[in-house]
């Protein structure tokens, strides 16, 4: 049997936007939601226009400019540190499988009101320099009232449930520590967003979701506009703001051409791409043989063109389970940032910060996903082989038996095996007895007349015309052979 390949979840492209990192903002695994932990990573933006077509005096991260693909993260060129803020995340994402089909678009929009506790709080370890997602494990348990999450330093820790009864428009909160009550679900977003100058018409209203059958919904290296019509009340004030599409990501060689021996052996997996000057970011999201998943995500230098998923990410990731599924995906993107928004209007039990920032990530990802081998199977010569019982590959990849032999639990048996065993097992355990026969003349001449017989009518001519003590001396010695020094290799048990 054969390892296939599958196409993977358009939406799983999104993953690679997303840092896996343990930060006060929190990190989420998908782009989609990933918001405040990617600002919060930024801390300031860097003053200059993005594009021309911007309104308000807006300052924007250069993410792209001069042809440069990437984010300006990190403090302002002043060193002045980031403050309270809203934030709002558009991202603007195309992916197209590494096997050739179509291109899917897709836009995500996010507004919290504060990005300080926005985001949902997930923790990862480094592992040979990529980030292994991380599953809370609370020792001993939680109690029925609560859930096992991370603390603010990223430790498993038993947090409190929300777990108030409420209407159908109403969500649970706390409005104090301990306490959980109800209210009425509200809004925050910036309005309706239109997008001119973008290669499919997109405008979008609350709650923002678009995902399209093909095409993407930027142009590689060109300025875009987004234009917010303003929140109807909590949200953001109206904007209109300028973006420059990422470059297009193609892995070279394809990952589809990634052997099979490659993703499920033991060195790290290999992948290259066609050189660019963006954000580069390979995601592996892999399921173990015991159904568990895990997701890393290593950074890469895109100008390199090359890099590798470690084999010790995968297994710290399997947590000692045979892998049984990997989708690849290889994500170039570009983050445009703006940090002199207004918001207005209240939420209650929220803070809404009157500063408002504002990035839109334009994002290309190129993915394949491998299906591995049933449990009990190895991925041998590029196929999936049972090593307990194929002759070429006995108990483990390249372990051939002989020519008269087979496998049988991942021990070569046979004829060849068989028969050493029985040479050396005269010579050792069962050489008394093969003496005491050897020494009558009539068990030496039984044992030759065996010996020589191709045919089962051979072997009944001998038998008929051995006596008793004759047959006893012989099977003395077959009894030690089979019984005790050669069962298994002579499958006489």
């Amino acid at each position: 049997m054969s390892p296939s390949s599958l196409r993977a979840a358009p939406l799983l492209a999104l993953i690679a936007s997303a840092a896996f990192a343990c930060s006060g903002a929190g990190v989420d695994s998908d782009a989609d939601t990933d918001t405040a932990a990617a600002s919060e990573a930024s801390g300031g933006a860097t003053s200059g226009s993005s594009g021309g077509g911007s309104t308000g005096g807006a300052t924007a991260t250069g993410t792209d400019s001069a042809g440069s693909d990437g984010d300006s993260d990190g403090d302002s060129d002043s060193g002045e540190p980031a403050g309270p803020h809203a934030l709002g995340t558009i991202v603007l994402g195309e992916s197209h499988p590494a096997a050739g089909g179509s291109t899917t678009p897709s836009v995500s929009v996010l507004f919290i009101p504060d990005a300080d506790g926005g985001a949902v709080k997930t923790c990862a370890e480094t592992v040979a320099g990529c980030q292994v997602a991380r599953v809370p494990a609370c020792e001993g348990g939680c109690e029925s009232d609560e859930y096992c999450g991370w603390s603010d330093g990223c430790a498993p820790t038993c947090l409190a449930l929300c777990d108030a009864v409420c209407a159908d428009g109403e969500a649970c909160y706390f409005p104090s520590p301990g306490t959980t009550g109800c209210k009425e679900i509200e809004a925050f977003d910036a309005g309706v967003l239109s997008f001119f100058g973008t290669p499919l018409p997109l405008t979008l209203f609350p709650p923002y979701d678009f995902i399209g059958d093909a095409g993407s919904p930027f142009a590689a290296g060109e300025t875009a506009t987004v234009k917010a019509s303003g929140a109807a009340s909590a949200g953001y004030d109206a904007f209109e703001r300028d973006f420059v599409g990422t470059q297009f990501v193609q892995t070279n060689p394809g990952l589809d051409t990634i052997s099979s021996a490659a993703v499920f052996g033991d060195s790290d997996v290999p992948v290259a791409w066609v050189p660019g000057s963006g954000d580069l970011t390979i995601t592996a999201a892999i399921t173990g043989a015991d159904l568990k998943s895990g997701t890393i995500t290593c950074s890469a230098d895109d100008a390199a063109g090359s890099s590798a998923v470690p084999r010790a990410a995968i297994a710290a990731a399997l947590d000692g389970a045979q892998l049984a599924g990997l989708t690849l995906s290889v994500t170039r993107r570009r983050r445009d940032l703006y940090t002199d928004l207004t918001t207005k209007g209240a939420l209650l039990g929220e803070v809404v910060q009157p500063v408002g920032w504002l990035e839109i990530i334009t994002s290309s990802t190129e993915l394949h996903t491998f299906v591995g081998c049933p449990e009990g199977e190895e991925v041998c010569d590029g196929a999936c082989v049972d090593t307990s019982s194929d002759p070429d590959h006995c108990g483990g990849c390249g372990e051939s038996c002989g020519e008269a032999e087979s496998c049988e639990a991942g021990v070569c048996e046979g004829s060849d095996v068989c028969g050493e065993c029985i040479d050396d097992a005269k010579m050792g355990p069962c050489k008394p007895a093969n003496d005491a026969c050897l020494a009558e003349p009539k068990c030496a001449a039984f044992t030759a007349c065996i010996a020589g017989c191709q045919t089962d009518a051979c072997l009944d001519e001998c038998i008929a015309a051995a006596d008793q003590p004759t047959l006893d001396l012989y099977n003395d010695v077959g009894f030690c052979l089979c019984k005790i020094a050669c069962t298994e290799a002579c499958m006489c048990g």
